[in-house]
């Protein structure tokens, strides 16, 4: 690859999640992915010409959790509440060790509803349909998300645009960038599956893919 020259970049930040994400678009048409959090670091790099220019938004709440957050809460605050009105030592003392579990299992299961319920663009590969690149969105904030996205858009656009091949040969290249990131953990296995399955539809005759 050439000398990387950096066009633009975007830092995101997710309190919630104990994550930082970073993108860079460099050499015009390729972007740099990298994911740190408390459990796992990721990076990896993307051609631009792979996704289809039209992002979604994908918006999920983890109702399992947000049921699990109005449990402990109203379990805690029956528990304070019995012991406010039966103020009796014996029974504080062998009640309030209740009342601080389940204040900790409340800030615990508030914190995974968090974590689990996405709020994310999603961009998703040509053919295949499989989500390849996704930011929170509206961070770090709304002006500086929707202009990143717009660079996104129109250098993919225009990356697809200035790649001069036939249809199979591109459907074989994102093919073979997607079990790129398979291997590399980035997508899993089912998704890598499903995306090798539709990817047969849109050819006449399929490309023998492994």
């Amino acid at each position: 690859m050439n000398e990387k020259t950096s066009n633009s970049s975007l830092l995101q930040e997710s309190n919630a999640r104990g994550e930082k994400r970073s993108f860079e678009i460099y050499n015009e048409k390729f972007i740099k992915v990298s994911t740190n959090s408390l459990i796992d670091n990721n990076s990896y790099h993307l051609n631009l010409s792979l996704l289809a220019p039209w992002p979604v938004r994908h918006r999920d709440i983890s109702w399992q959790w947000l049921l699990a957050v109005f449990y402990f809460s109203l379990t805690t605050l029956a528990y304070t509440t019995y012991l406010f009105y039966f103020q009796e030592s014996s029974k504080v003392e062998k009640l309030l060790p209740f009342v601080v579990v389940f204040l900790l299992l409340s800030l615990a299961s508030f914190l995974m509803f968090l974590y689990r319920s996405s709020n994310v663009i999603e961009f998703k590969s040509r053919y295949g349909n499989c989500v390849v690149l996704s930011l929170l969105y509206n961070n770090p904030s709304k002006k500086e998300f929707k202009d990143f996205i717009e660079e996104i858009k129109l250098r993919s656009l225009l990356a697809s645009q200035a790649v001069k091949i036939e249809k199979n040969q591109m459907l074989e290249i994102e093919m073979n960038e997607l079990k790129r990131l398979r291997n590399e953990g980035i997508i899993s296995q089912h998704h890598y599956a499903a995306a090798k399955a539709l990817s047969l539809i849109h050819i006449s005759e399929p490309t023998r893919l492994q």
